[in-house]
């Protein structure tokens, strides 16, 4: 079963899970958000997605942590069962990567997007693929529910439900320099402004700051004949101190 916790300094989540959990959860997001973006803003919304499923791809391959869990197969059971010592162990091997927080809650509004643009229902209790990616949703809110006032955790939660890209003005670079200031805080200051994070990005539409850096952008792409990918705001700390 896929798993989720904080990191140690609440820079992101540790999600984690056997080889077949992520391979699902790759498919089911690749499934979900594949097919021509329409506008060069949803390409964008795209790549952002992909960057996610490039580290769910790694972890299951092996390329990130490991850790063994036990699988309650006890040598009564093997011995029971008539697997030889050399067939079967007690342990499994669980996959796992880190993945800043912000970027969690972005791709979870941006994945809504694709739903609804090409699944039309939301919440299609009989789509398998939306199914897992609802599940993902709540392995991922879980740990900010542990940690936050429900006041607080519900306005998160809410959010994540009822934010709506509007696509033609969508900008990365705001996103971008969100979770770059984020990863240079200390623990307390991410714990404590955590939900403003939130509000930040699924609300973002609403921000005079973001409307400022949409124009500055649009501005820079046309003068320079470049793409919004192209354009980086924010540095990313050299060393993340999950």
């Amino acid at each position: 079963m896929l798993k989720a916790k904080l990191t140690d300094n609440l820079a992101g989540l540790t999600i984690s899970g056997d080889h077949e959990d992520l391979d699902k959860l790759y498919d089911a997001i690749s499934h979900l958000i594949k097919g021509e973006p329409n506008t060069i803003q949803e390409y964008t919304m795209q790549n952002h997605l992909y960057g996610f499923l490039y580290d769910v791809r790694h972890a299951y391959q092996g390329d990130r942590e490991i850790e063994l869990i036990d699988n309650w197969v006890s040598e009564d059971v093997r011995k029971w069962h008539g697997f030889k010592k050399s067939e079967i162990t007690d342990r499994n091997a669980y996959f796992s990567f880190n993945y800043p927080l912000p970027d969690i809650l972005l791709d979870m509004v941006l994945i809504q997007h694709f739903i609804r643009k090409v699944h039309k229902k939301e919440n299609d209790i009989y789509n398998p693929y939306i199914n897992i990616v609802n599940l993902f949703y709540s392995i991922a809110l879980d740990p900010l529910y542990q940690v936050l006032a429900p006041g607080k955790f519900n306005t998160i939660k809410k959010g994540l439900l009822e934010s709506v890209v509007p696509v033609k003005s969508f900008c990365p670079q705001w996103f971008q320099m969100i979770t770059c200031d984020y990863l240079k805080w200390p623990k307390d200051k991410r714990l404590k402004h955590l939900p403003k994070i939130a509000d930040e990005i699924y609300n973002f539409i609403e921000y005079e700051d973001y409307a400022n850096i949409k124009i500055d952008t649009d501005n820079y792409c046309k003068k320079n004949n470049c793409t919004l990918d192209d354009v980086t705001m924010g540095e990313y700390p050299t060393e993340i101190i999950w």
